[in-house]
């Protein structure tokens, strides 16, 4: 008799507790749906040189994960540079190039690190430089390769998918 009511208390405390409030890493993006969208769009690569990391690129496609840059023609990405030891990096120097699907960008815009748009996208570093960047793409074409060019460091492509 004890095993049967032990099981029967048993069944109950696992009911009541599969019944109650549960906390998910998909909570935390609740108030933020940009966020939620974003990590699926958002992608991350290293430069190396010597084996020992000398750039870390972030890239969030925002075609897909904000309304406000949804286009057939025009691809929008946030980019975010981190050049290891670089205090005093500048994007705009002529030893960096950024290609889509080897087609220069139509728009290169800084963007401040407490701007909405940086705050909303999951990878960030406190440390990176933020860009927005615009791409034509007029042939519609359904794979996108984002390539990150350094003189000195190599390339980091970055495969997104329409």
């Amino acid at each position: 008799m004890k095993i049967i009511s032990s099981f029967f208390i048993l069944f109950l405390a696992l009911f009541f507790s599969a019944c109650a409030d549960k906390t998910s890493a998909l909570n935390y993006f609740e108030k933020d749906k940009l966020s939620a969208k974003a990590i699926q769009y958002t992608k991350k690569r290293d430069l190396l040189n010597n084996n020992e990391v000398e750039a870390l690129i972030f890239v969030t496609y925002l075609n897909y994960v904000d309304e406000k840059y949804k286009s057939d023609t025009i691809e929008t990405f946030i980019l975010g540079v981190q050049i290891a030891n670089k205090d005093k990096e500048n994007f705009f120097k002529d030893s960096y190039k950024l290609l889509l699907n080897e087609k220069e960008s139509v728009s290169l815009k800084g963007l401040e690190t407490d701007s909405k748009l940086v705050s909303s996208i999951p990878l960030k570093n406190p440390w990176a430089r933020y860009y927005l960047v615009k791409f034509n793409n007029k042939e519609k074409e359904r794979e996108l390769n984002l390539e990150f060019i350094h003189s000195k460091y190599g390339t980091a492509t970055l495969s997104f998918q329409k």
